[in-house]
């Protein structure tokens, strides 16, 4: 295999040289298996998909996905200590680069308690060779192979083509001559955004820039079964989605906390998943990058009505996607990457969401329990002040931030997650 990287992948690969950038998903297990069977299942998905077998080649200019002769099988076992132990691993691994020089392009930490059968799966991905989609896809599998394992059973193994680049797959219409003018436009309306934010935030606080190195921390919270339900139900009645309300969310909260409440125009990141939308469509059983990072701008301040905001973003968030900005948004990436790290003069937002819906997980997989799954992507100084994933996992929603220490301290952050709740508990009346 030797393929080359498309603009997507090559932006994720630019930011990543400016700073670690990468996926980390944290599995919680109780009846968790040995060591050995975590190996032999991850042996058994390295053969399947041939990104997890390769290291980036970089050839005039250009970069490659090449396969590895004799990959080797980057896993660490480490004895359990508590269960807060895997926090502070997940910072550590968020902060160290991916040899992608030499490959492959992921790792994985174990940490087994063999005396209460309790572990925690931590598993370090490139980028640019997985989105949140097909993450959650090969975790199922890694458990499904783990639990046949422990059954004792064969685990048959069929290999997959590598995914091609994701614009390869543009719909026509997002082709050619028609792209063109598409773009001519996007470019335009983000162009007369960056102006106006420009001007309304001159003499207000505005996400700050660092000159000197800074570490990234992480935060978790779950919301309870009742409070999602709740929620949900009432975005339906405003007809919002839940993306919407939960950016709304963490944009009044860090307004509240960190803006002093001051009324300014704030920006936040939202993440489209391509792979339904690319022709032919691809599965999340595909390990790929198939996004698209959509940047918008909203006017918020400390007192402002929290379904109000909802609705606001919600429909630059469906006029967006409607006119088709995801692809055109995809194919400009590494231009607006290369643009950040090379001015280093502004920060991408204030803050950014990946929501995931609906894990495709399970809670139990033979003997193998699942307590909690984690997601969350590499905070760097150029980034957004709070970043976060969320996804529904046994009926609760995991939510996972990450922010740096040059911009809050854990109180703070802490402080800021607390306001979620309290937000979200007032939009339903709870």
């Amino acid at each position: 295999m030797k393929r080359e990287l498309g603009t997507f992948e090559r932006a994720l690969v630019i930011a990543d040289r400016h700073a670690p950038f990468h996926i980390v998903s944290v599995l919680c297990l109780e009846g968790a298996p040995s060591p050995q069977i975590v190996r032999h299942a991850l042996k058994v998905l390295q053969n399947r998909h041939p990104f997890l077998s390769a290291r980036l080649l970089q050839e005039k200019g250009r970069y490659y996905f090449v396969k590895l002769i004799e990959p080797g099988l980057p896993i660490h076992i480490l004895p359990r200590w508590n269960d807060e132990h895997w926090e502070n691993v997940a910072e550590v691994e968020l902060g160290n680069r991916i040899d992608v020089s030499n490959g492959p392009l992921f790792r994985c930490t174990y940490l087994y308690d063999s005396t209460h059968e309790r572990a925690e799966i931590i598993l370090t991905l490139c980028h640019a060779i997985a989105d949140a989609a097909s993450t959650a896809r090969l975790i199922h599998e890694l458990l499904k192979a783990c639990a046949s394992f422990t059954d004792e059973k064969t685990v048959p193994v069929h290999g997959i083509s590598p995914a091609p680049p994701v614009e390869s797959s543009f719909p026509s219409a997002y082709r050619g001559l028609r792209f063109v003018l598409h773009t001519l436009r996007f470019a335009l309306a983000q162009l007369v955004d960056e102006i106006s934010y420009r001007i309304q935030t001159r003499g207000k606080r505005t996400p700050p820039l660092h000159q000197h190195p800074t570490r990234g921390h992480i935060l978790s919270i779950q919301l309870p079964e009742d409070l999602v339900n709740s929620l949900s139900h009432r975005a339906r009645q405003e007809e919002v989605t839940l993306n919407s309300a939960l950016n709304a969310a963490m944009l009044i909260a860090v307004n509240r906390e960190l803006y002093a409440g001051q009324q300014a125009p704030m920006r936040t990141f939202s993440f489209a998943n391509l792979r339904s939308y690319v022709d032919p469509p691809l599965s999340d059983e595909e390990l790929a990058c198939y996004i698209s990072m959509l940047r918008y701008t909203v006017e918020v301040e400390g007192g402002i009505d929290f379904w109000t905001l909802a609705r606001d973003l919600h429909e630059k968030i469906y006029s967006s996607l409607k006119s088709g900005d995801k692809f055109v948004a995809a194919a400009m990436t590494e231009s607006l990457i290369k643009m950040i790290t090379g001015l280093k003069s502004f920060r991408m937002s204030t803050i950014a969401l990946n929501y995931n819906g609906v894990l495709p997980i399970e809670t139990s997989y033979g003997n193998i329990k699942v307590t909690g799954v984690h997601g969350f992507v590499s905070a760097y100084d150029l980034g957004p002040e709070l970043s976060a994933q969320a996804q529904l996992f046994n009926d609760q929603l995991f939510w996972d931030f990450m922010y740096l220490d040059a911009d809050m301290t854990r109180d703070e952050a802490i402080a800021i997650t607390e306001e979620i709740r309290t937000i979200l508990s007032h939009a339903v009346g709870k």
